[in-house]
């Protein structure tokens, strides 16, 4: 008989609100992690890894699916698991995303306010959080930041 999975992910959906926004951060994800195995979870900014990670964590529950660690279904945090949160304090809270970068832009003294907010939406579209242009620092993905 093969071995239970250390860790099993099963069509799990997670969701969160940002202010009148539902964000939808992961869908019907699945995936199994054995003992010994190394396991990565990779994808571009803002595609879920993060919040996938504080739900195996403990710290949120899927709206659809089931996380099961050594078997038992993960409800709440627990001294069986060690989780660093991601966190960059460097963004001004009161300020939205392209404030922020605006700010970061007029800082040096070297472009003009009308100008760095020009360019600031040319770095949000190349990234490709358009839609969350904005949005303050506490309503965005780790990797968002």
């Amino acid at each position: 008989m093969p071995e239970r999975p250390l860790l099993s992910v099963n069509g799990v959906t997670l969701q969160y609100r940002t202010g009148e926004q539902l964000v939808t951060a992961t869908y019907r994800v699945s995936f199994e992690v054995r003992k010994g195995d190394r396991f990565v979870v990779l994808g571009p900014s803002g595609c879920g890894k993060s919040t996938l990670l504080k739900a195996i964590g403990g710290y949120l529950q899927p709206v659809e699916g089931e996380m099961l660690l050594n078997g038992e279904r993960i409800g709440n945090p627990g001294p069986d698991r060690a989780f660093v949160f991601q966190e960059f304090d460097q963004l001004l809270p009161w300020k939205t995303v392209r404030d922020n970068i605006a700010f970061a832009l007029t800082a040096s003294g070297k472009l003009a306010k009308s100008a760095a907010v020009d360019r600031a939406r040319h770095f949000i579209d190349k990234v490709g959080l358009t839609k969350f242009t904005d949005n303050f620092p506490h309503t965005l993905s780790g990797g968002m930041k």
